[in-house]
């Protein structure tokens, strides 16, 4: 190879290298999925939850990074969408549905029933064409049940309320009931970043802590999910005319390569 050409290979290394990184970033998801799911066949909530806490965390890095390093276009051999939902079905669906059978946080006879019927709206929200909207909100319940189920779980939930969360979760899977995504939904988002890492710091510590509860934990284990849900009642029921375009139809899009931050 000539003086003049080894310059542009140079400098084309870098970004491929950078991409293969953030891939095989994401696809460590996977692994701590196969890790929580051995936590919860063995019967340690703990352990399973810190598992999912690490998923969400990998989850929530690799696709800013992967936006800000251009990984579509310097490694097109991997679709990072595709591999981000592979990693997602089993740590944000599979094993949160496991995991609340495994310790019976469902009421009795009805467990598996809920668990399917979760399993089953969620493969549709997968599959969904329309899983964001023009300005980034999710379109429908996106699948998040690496943080209800936990968050549940150490609220002690009674069972019949985990249950009614599910039902009624899982219905909105198929409407276009706003939900925020925490990152790219710019209206409120240092805000929103903040509720959500509060919340995953309460959940990592409420786990290191269990079987204790702690009252302020509580609290800020509740205040998360209903700033989340009132940001979406808010979008859903409070649209203004700049958000929509200008024929009337609201322009929704794939998820692309994240669900989490």
């Amino acid at each position: 190879m000539s003086a003049e050409t080894s310059p542009p290979v140079r400098e084309l290394r870098h970004p491929v290298a950078k991409g293969w990184l953030v891939h095989s970033f994401t696809a460590l998801g996977a692994v701590c999925g196969m890790f929580g799911l051995i936590a919860v066949a063995d019967g340690e909530p703990r352990q399973a939850i810190l598992w999912l806490a690490i998923a969400m965390v990998l989850d929530g890095v690799d696709g800013p990074v992967a936006r800000a390093w251009c990984v579509k276009e310097n490694v097109p051999r991997i679709d990072g969408y595709t591999l981000d939902l592979i990693v997602d079905f089993v740590t944000c669906i599979v094993i949160p549905v496991v995991f609340m059978h495994q310790f019976g946080m469902l009421p009795e006879g009805w467990s598996l029933i809920i668990g399917a019927f979760v399993l089953f709206m969620s493969a549709l929200w997968m599959s969904r064409t329309d899983q964001m909207t023009h300005d980034h909100w999710f379109n429908g319940f996106p699948c998040e049940w690496n943080m209800i189920v936990p968050t549940l779980f150490l609220l002690d939930a009674a069972p019949w309320v985990t249950g009614v969360v599910c039902v009624l979760l899982s219905l909105t899977q198929l409407t276009n009931w706003k939900f925020v995504h925490p990152m790219q939904v710019k209206r409120f988002r240092p805000l929103t970043v903040t509720v959500t890492v509060v919340w995953l710091v309460t959940v990592i510590a409420m786990a290191f802590d269990l079987p204790s509860h702690n009252r302020l934990a509580d609290y800020l284990l509740i205040a998360c999910p209903l700033y989340i849900v009132g940001l979406g009642v808010w979008r859903t029921l409070g649209v203004r005319d700049e958000d929509v375009p200008h024929d009337g139809s609201e322009i929704a899009t794939r998820l692309p390569n994240s669900m989490g931050l």
